[in-house]
Protein backbone atom coordinates (compact mmCIF):
# COMPACT_ATOMS: atom_id res chain seq x y z
CA UNK A 1 0.00 0.00 0.00
CA UNK A 2 2.99 2.42 0.74
CA UNK A 3 5.24 1.29 -1.55
CA UNK A 4 6.79 3.86 -3.80
CA UNK A 5 5.98 2.39 -7.20
CA UNK A 6 2.39 1.52 -5.78
CA UNK A 7 -0.46 3.20 -7.31
CA UNK A 8 -2.62 5.88 -5.48
CA UNK A 9 -5.91 4.94 -3.51
CA UNK A 10 -8.71 5.30 -5.97
CA UNK A 11 -10.72 7.38 -2.92
CA UNK A 12 -7.51 9.74 -2.08
CA UNK A 13 -8.22 12.43 -4.81
CA UNK A 14 -5.87 14.95 -1.95
CA UNK A 15 -2.88 12.45 -2.12
CA UNK A 16 -3.09 12.64 1.32
CA UNK A 17 -2.64 9.31 2.29
CA UNK A 18 0.89 8.18 2.02
CA UNK A 19 3.01 6.90 5.15
CA UNK A 20 4.61 9.69 6.22
CA UNK A 21 1.64 11.84 6.67
CA UNK A 22 -0.42 9.38 8.79
CA UNK A 23 -1.17 9.28 12.42
CA UNK A 24 -3.00 6.11 14.58
CA UNK A 25 -4.93 7.26 17.35
CA UNK A 26 -7.18 5.20 19.72
CA UNK A 27 -9.95 7.24 22.32
CA UNK A 28 -9.23 6.76 25.71
CA UNK A 29 -11.82 5.36 27.82
CA UNK A 30 -14.21 4.52 25.45
CA UNK A 31 -16.49 2.08 25.83
CA UNK A 32 -17.45 -0.05 29.00
CA UNK A 33 -15.50 -1.54 31.89
CA UNK A 34 -16.86 -5.08 31.18
CA UNK A 35 -17.16 -7.46 33.81
CA UNK A 36 -14.89 -10.43 34.80
CA UNK A 37 -18.00 -12.47 33.16
CA UNK A 38 -18.21 -10.33 30.25
CA UNK A 39 -14.58 -10.50 29.29
CA UNK A 40 -14.82 -14.07 29.34
CA UNK A 41 -18.03 -14.53 27.55
CA UNK A 42 -15.75 -12.28 24.40
CA UNK A 43 -13.09 -14.04 24.89
CA UNK A 44 -14.34 -17.82 25.11
CA UNK A 45 -17.28 -16.95 22.09
CA UNK A 46 -16.68 -19.57 19.78
CA UNK A 47 -13.96 -21.63 21.86
CA UNK A 48 -16.33 -23.38 23.73
CA UNK A 49 -19.64 -24.94 22.58
CA UNK A 50 -22.79 -23.20 24.23
CA UNK A 51 -22.92 -24.90 26.88
CA UNK A 52 -19.49 -25.32 28.42
CA UNK A 53 -20.05 -21.45 27.83
CA UNK A 54 -22.98 -21.02 29.76
CA UNK A 55 -21.38 -23.04 32.91
CA UNK A 56 -18.94 -21.22 32.95
CA UNK A 57 -20.55 -18.06 32.67
CA UNK A 58 -23.09 -19.03 35.47
CA UNK A 59 -19.56 -20.10 37.70
CA UNK A 60 -18.34 -16.45 37.71
CA UNK A 61 -22.07 -15.53 38.18
CA UNK A 62 -21.96 -17.29 41.66
CA UNK A 63 -18.62 -15.67 42.56
CA UNK A 64 -19.81 -12.40 42.01
CA UNK A 65 -21.25 -10.26 44.54
CA UNK A 66 -23.49 -8.20 42.59
CA UNK A 67 -27.02 -7.94 41.19
CA UNK A 68 -25.97 -6.43 37.99
CA UNK A 69 -22.70 -8.07 35.55
CA UNK A 70 -20.81 -5.69 36.54
CA UNK A 71 -20.32 -3.89 33.34
CA UNK A 72 -20.08 0.35 33.86
CA UNK A 73 -19.16 3.07 31.73
CA UNK A 74 -15.33 3.99 31.65
CA UNK A 75 -15.00 7.42 33.34
CA UNK A 76 -11.76 9.06 34.62
CA UNK A 77 -9.82 12.94 33.71
CA UNK A 78 -9.14 11.38 29.61
CA UNK A 79 -12.19 9.98 29.00
CA UNK A 80 -12.93 10.77 25.12
CA UNK A 81 -9.41 12.03 24.72
CA UNK A 82 -7.68 11.46 21.29
CA UNK A 83 -4.36 9.27 22.18
CA UNK A 84 -1.80 9.18 19.40
CA UNK A 85 -0.17 5.88 19.28
CA UNK A 86 3.57 5.83 20.18
CA UNK A 87 4.63 3.52 16.80
CA UNK A 88 7.62 2.58 18.17
CA UNK A 89 5.19 0.33 20.58
CA UNK A 90 3.98 -2.99 20.40
CA UNK A 91 0.57 -3.56 19.99
CA UNK A 92 0.19 -5.46 23.02
CA UNK A 93 2.08 -2.62 24.81
CA UNK A 94 -0.45 -0.11 23.07
CA UNK A 95 -3.15 -2.31 24.37
CA UNK A 96 -2.40 -2.74 28.16
CA UNK A 97 -2.52 1.45 28.38
CA UNK A 98 -4.48 1.87 31.21
CA UNK A 99 -6.72 4.63 29.59
CA UNK A 100 -7.37 1.86 26.15
CA UNK A 101 -10.47 0.54 27.32
CA UNK A 102 -11.78 -2.55 25.03
CA UNK A 103 -15.63 -3.62 25.42
CA UNK A 104 -14.92 -6.05 22.40
CA UNK A 105 -12.96 -5.32 19.40
CA UNK A 106 -10.08 -2.78 19.56
CA UNK A 107 -10.43 0.06 17.63
CA UNK A 108 -8.04 2.52 16.25
CA UNK A 109 -8.21 5.74 13.41
CA UNK A 110 -5.91 6.43 10.98
CA UNK A 111 -5.69 9.73 10.14
CA UNK A 112 -3.89 12.06 7.84
CA UNK A 113 -1.73 15.14 8.90
CA UNK A 114 -2.62 16.51 4.64
CA UNK A 115 -6.01 15.71 4.55
CA UNK A 116 -8.91 18.39 4.83
CA UNK A 117 -10.33 16.41 7.63
CA UNK A 118 -7.33 16.77 9.96
CA UNK A 119 -7.61 19.87 11.76
CA UNK A 120 -11.11 19.40 12.48
CA UNK A 121 -10.31 15.88 14.16
CA UNK A 122 -7.27 17.65 16.37
CA UNK A 123 -9.59 20.75 17.30
CA UNK A 124 -11.72 17.79 19.30
CA UNK A 125 -14.67 18.96 16.64
CA UNK A 126 -15.40 15.31 15.73
CA UNK A 127 -16.52 12.19 16.98
CA UNK A 128 -17.42 8.79 15.77
CA UNK A 129 -20.83 8.04 14.62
Amino acid sequence: MFSESAMTLPWDSEHAYTREALELYYQAGAGTILSKKGALKYFLEGILDSSALSSVLSEETDKEHHACDGSRPSEGKDHGKWIKVNERKTLLEVLQQKEYIISAIPVFFVVSKKSSFYKEFKSGQWSPP
